[in-house]
């Protein structure tokens, strides 16, 4: 099933963020997930029909491009966390930092005790085995190669540091509250943690983790031909990019059988970031 939008709108309780189309995104709905064509490459197109291979399977160019693809997709995510970061916090917002007293440098296995460690601090806390905590979590590597963990935890409560010394049982633990002076800098602040090292993060390994009871950001895509009526707002940021736009032909090839080519059109793209006081009005 395909439908189209022409402007999106993701609104979080300090910001507002729109991006308006100039010809509409078409994209697939499916059962269990959807294939959007907005921000895809030649490559992607490509690659629809492929079989999926490990990294190492991959050729020099291919490894390249994927490492390409990843490094772009961790720079964006630090957009994504700063929005879940304004929609979560709260004042018993706490940033809790995780060492190894051993100089583990194997990602496998930090991300194996980052873990267990979560699911005993959540059972220490609230004494089930479901899911409560909200966080969101990477690692980081120090000079030395040892690996470390930043979590940001949303509506903690007070935990003893001994208690988590003796919960965590790897090394050394910080937690403090987090104090910005702004609601708007709740998410900048957190999120160059995030932000760190993104060329070293490696290409086989999870870089970035999040619980699955966050609260999202309210997320709107419509096809209209009303505009957002920008004047009585706060703009804090506005820019024009261009997209390429998949369109999908059929040929006659040499061989004088027809077959299916990828042509991409390009199209303009507004961005405008609105710092939040009341809802946008369309004219």
């Amino acid at each position: 099933m395909l439908r189209s939008y022409n402007q999106k709108i993701i609104e979080t309780p300090t910001y507002i963020e729109i991006w308006e189309y100039e010809k509409p995104v078409i994209y697939k709905i499916d059962e269990k997930k959807a294939f959007e064509y907005e921000h895809e490459s030649p490559e992607w197109i490509k690659n629809l029909n492929k079989r999926n291979r490990k990294f190492d399977d991959l050729s020099a160019k291919e490894q390249y491009d994927s490492l390409k693809r990843k490094s772009k997709h961790y720079r964006n995510m630090r957009f994504e966390i700063a929005r879940l970061v304004d929609e979560n916090f709260d004042k018993n917002t706490k940033f809790l930092t995780l060492t190894f007293k051993e100089n583990i440098q194997d990602i496998t296995t930090t991300n194996d005790e980052f873990k267990k460690f979560m699911k005993r601090l959540n059972y220490q806390i609230y004494k089930t085995k479901k899911s409560r905590i909200k966080y969101l979590a990477t690692w980081e590597k120090q000079q030395r190669g040892a690996i470390h963990y930043h979590i940001i935890l949303f509506s903690f409560p007070f935990v003893l540091h001994e208690r988590l010394m003796d919960i965590w049982g790897h090394g050394l633990v910080w937690i403090n509250k987090i104090d910005v002076d702004a609601a708007e800098n709740q998410g900048r602040y957190v999120s160059k943690y995030f932000d760190k090292d993104l060329d070293i993060k490696e290409h086989k390994k999870k870089a970035f983790f999040k619980s699955q009871n966050l609260k999202l950001p309210r997320e709107t895509k419509s096809l209209t031909e009303k505009k957002i009526n920008k004047e009585d707002f706060d703009v804090l940021f506005s820019t024009d990019y261009i997209r390429k736009t998949p369109k999908f032909l059929t040929v006659l090839n040499e061989e004088n059988r027809f077959e299916q080519v990828v042509e991409f059109e390009e199209s303009k793209v507004t961005y405008t970031k609105i710092k939040k006081d009341k809802k946008p009005t369309a004219h």
